[in-house]
């Protein structure tokens, strides 16, 4: 079956499956490095949002032997488990002050996502892009966001320069930067693994509170200075995902063009494309308080 008609058949299922009381659809949705993923919207006729659900993933299950029967219940029980109960009132982020708060920043690679770029508000950082979005709680430990285009910052008459202003000052508050020791988080899974940490060299995840984009972390207000002060170094930056930055300590100078075909191998095999940030290291110097 090809996934055009898997699709469909999925579609024409869950429509006799619903009934006339919702309304379903099936959606290309871009997302990071010009990924295309196709969404399907459950859309109840009284309510104005809906979940959007990922086909792609469930076509990869039936290629590999999952039946039909199977990955429709699951699609019907995710959408139960996560369906809206009522309408949501869009003003607070129709209603620049009360979205202003909630506006944080994320970071993606500006060359792959030149076409998205051409529609979205972005501040140039090294070769990446620093683009903003809208976050809210939808409960604990589960977050939803709104990538803000143009067309928001239209309605809201603000300017670039604004939004970023308020996503450096929102992003540390509602997402504090989470760092830790990777052999640390190792040792929680030493039953798994014959792995000895000893004289490891140091080695530290950067992300956040939520693990949500967490790359950006680098961005927060003198963290960077600070972190080069309390371990009295300069750091090479290996850009994990787009949720978290790896750091590396090293001394003055080090040369960081001999990690490009490690990370750009980790990044073909072990990252979804839509998660991958960059294929080099970066380099951060306490003596210049900036990224070379």
């Amino acid at each position: 079956m090809t996934f055009e008609t898997f699709k469909t058949t999925l579609l024409d299922s869950l429509t006799e499956y619903y009934g006339e009381e919702y309304s379903l659809s099936i959606r290309p949705v871009q997302k990071n490095n010009q990924v295309i993923l196709d969404g399907l919207m459950i859309q109840k006729n009284d309510c104005n949002i809906s979940p959007t659900i990922y086909l792609n993933s469930y076509y990869t299950r039936y290629l590999n032997g999952a039946p039909l029967f199977e990955i429709l219940e699951d699609i019907k029980n995710l959408y139960a488990a996560n369906h809206p109960m009522d309408n949501m009132d869009l003003e607070f982020f129709t209603d620049f002050e009360q979205a202003k708060d909630h506006i944080c920043m994320k970071l993606i690679h500006r060359g792959k996502n030149e076409e998205m770029l051409k529609e979205t508000p972005y501040v140039a950082f090294l070769d990446l892009a620093i683009v903003f979005y809208y976050l809210f709680p939808l409960y604990p430990g589960e977050n939803a966001t709104i990538l803000i285009n143009q067309s928001y910052l239209a309605q809201w008459q603000v300017s670039v320069e604004e939004l970023f202003h308020l996503a450096l000052e929102n992003t540390p508050k509602l997402l504090p930067y989470y760092l830790d020791d990777i052999f640390s988080i190792l040792q929680d899974f030493n039953d798994l693994l014959s792995y000895s940490t000893d004289h490891a060299i140091p080695l530290y995840v950067l992300t956040n509170s939520e693990k949500l984009f967490g790359a950006a972390a680098i961005l927060y207000p003198d963290l960077m200075d600070t972190l080069c002060q309390r371990m009295d170094c300069d750091f090479l930056l290996f850009p994990s995902s787009i949720h978290e930055m790896l750091l590396l300590p090293v001394q003055e100078g080090e040369d960081h063009d001999d990690y490009h075909s490690m990370i750009e191998e980790i990044n073909q095999t072990q990252l979804l494309p839509e998660e991958i940030l960059s294929d080099h290291a970066y380099y951060y110097s306490r003596k210049a308080q900036s990224f070379l």
